[in-house]
């Protein structure tokens, strides 16, 4: 029971009080919902017996509580309510990202399901996902290794990288026109032509000095390995891509 009233919640029980808070108030129907074909197994499989299992727990955790109701046959069954506890506990889990990279093909996705579900906001959250993964995706990137495991883990940190990037709407898809080869689709807003100034490297990421307008300089930092890919070097034609946060760099 502490353990899951300090938001030590397993995906499962977490998924179901979700669901409950949802509006799922009967353990088959929330059950259901689990299976190959149901909206959070297509993400999340569980089976039957399981999903009773985290029902029972919850319940035991006085996260949710149990009333007496008719079913549509007149049969007596019990429907699920979430607690005000376990509203607290449930809000507290939805807003709190993956810590490792395993946990995105199911935490994360079940959890931008379940936001989805309860009417919550996405974006902050996404950025929220970004920063608690990017320390680890800096470390897999630097890893200079040509072991099997090492390369491995380079490519999946990529792929998280690119994926969570354009979850945000921050991705610069190549033009699907091969005879338009200099048209970009850029989602940012605010871009900015400008000229590489200077570009400095350090062991994971870049800082490049960029030139608007004699006298207007801005300045993006970006992995190494986007600048080798862009081939950015002083003199260099860019475009550059401002948002709250953050400069982006893309070349034609």
């Amino acid at each position: 029971m502490e353990a899951l009233q300090n938001n030590q919640l397993s995906l499962i029980e977490a998924t179901c009080l979700a669901l409950i808070k949802q509006g799922a108030t009967h353990g088959y129907d929330i059950a259901k919902r689990f299976h190959p074909d149901g909206d959070i197994g297509e993400v999340f499989t569980q089976t039957n017996p399981v999903v009773y299992r985290a029902l029972k727990s919850l319940e035991a955790a006085q996260l949710v509580k149990s009333t007496d109701a008719l079913g549509v046959r007149k049969q007596l069954k019990f429907a699920l309510s979430v607690t005000e506890v376990g509203g607290q506990v449930l809000h507290s889990w939805l807003n709190t990202p993956a810590t490792h990279i395993r946990d995105l093909r199911t935490e994360f996705l079940v959890k931008l399901h379940l936001r989805e579900l309860v009417g919550m906001k996405q974006k902050k959250f996404i950025s929220l996902q970004r920063d608690a993964l990017s320390q680890v995706l800096s470390h897999l990137l630097a890893d200079p290794s040509r072991s099997a495991v090492a390369m491995w883990r380079r490519e999946q940190a990529r792929a998280v990288a690119r994926f969570l990037d354009e979850l945000a709407g921050e991705e610069l898809p190549a033009s699907s026109n091969a005879d338009r080869e200099d048209t970009l689709r850029l989602s940012a807003r605010n871009q900015l032509r400008a000229k590489v100034i200077s570009v400095k490297h350090g062991g994971v990421l870049s800082t490049v000095k960029l030139e608007l307008n004699p006298g207007q300089t801005m300045t993006a930092t970006i992995t190494r390995e986007a600048t080798d890919a862009l081939a950015l070097a002083p003199q260099t034609e860019v475009l550059g891509l401002c948002k709250a946060t953050d400069v982006l760099v893309a070349r034609r």
